[in-house]
């Protein structure tokens, strides 16, 4: 078993008492990412600190596939690092935490929202990286889909894939598809998503998926809709550790 954990933003806590802030994407959309899905940079240290100090073995992407594919045993302790849309706090904060402490993760890339040109880090909006950026944290950051345009919402049950023709969803799944490393993999956007959407993702040979649906990953889990954990800035460390401790 394993529990698999999203981050979106990492912060410094003088940046998140600025409150929320809109997002600034290449293709235009307009929203504001939610205040609980900031974390600050101290509490995401204290976080990694207490993984590393618990020996939790960060898993791949490739290990994940084993799992289920090959019936592979994982490590006692394995806990699957995540982050999605690739803020440019990802590359100012998230980024040389994990580097130094030699972990690794998966970023979850909508390809639409990054930017031809590297851009000066701005702490008043949530802007994304440019393709560049994202590419050169390889050492780090495993890649994989999230749409190219489709991470888009109506209110807070309805995600892109879920109201758009089949066609439309497969190839602006393919399209993002160009650019991430594992083209397979799939985050459904705001974790919203129905039967539908799952049966797209089966048709084009997808072999994981990843919701925002709480709980432990085994093989009983169905490998399209496994579970991640949102961690949020208002989570204590003790509450982390009771997470990442409890029984499944």
């Amino acid at each position: 078993m394993f529990r698999t954990l999203v981050f979106h933003e990492v912060r410094p806590e003088s940046e998140l008492a600025l409150g929320q802030r809109p997002i600034q994407v290449a293709d235009g959309y307009e929203d504001s990412l939610p205040m609980p899905l900031y974390v600050s940079v101290a509490h995401f240290q204290e976080q990694i600190n207490f993984l590393q100090e618990q020996k939790y073995h960060c898993l791949t992407v490739n290990e994940i596939k084993a799992f289920y594919e090959k019936n592979q045993q994982l490590p006692e302790k394995s806990v699957f690092l995540t982050f999605d849309d690739c803020y440019q706090s990802l590359k100012e904060y998230a980024y040389p935490i994990l580097k130094k402490a030699n972990m690794k993760a998966t970023v979850f890339v909508v390809k639409g929202w990054l930017f031809s040109e590297e851009e000066t880090y701005h702490p008043e909006r949530s802007q994304c990286l440019s393709v560049k950026e994202v590419e050169a944290m390889a050492d780090v950051f495993e890649t994989a889909n999230h749409t190219t345009h489709f991470h888009k919402r109506k209110g807070t049950t309805l995600s892109q894939p879920m109201w758009e023709p089949k066609g439309r969803v497969e190839e602006d799944i393919l399209e993002c598809n160009q650019f991430v490393t594992h083209k397979d993999v799939f985050a459904y956007p705001f974790g919203l998503y129905n039967q539908e959407t799952v049966s797209i993702l089966e048709e084009m040979n997808f072999r994981l998926a990843f919701t925002t649906k709480s709980g432990w990953n085994s093989l009983e889990t169905p490998p399209l809709e496994l579970h991640r954990e949102v961690i949020p800035e208002a989570m204590s460390l003790q509450a982390f550790q009771l997470l990442m401790k409890e029984e499944a």
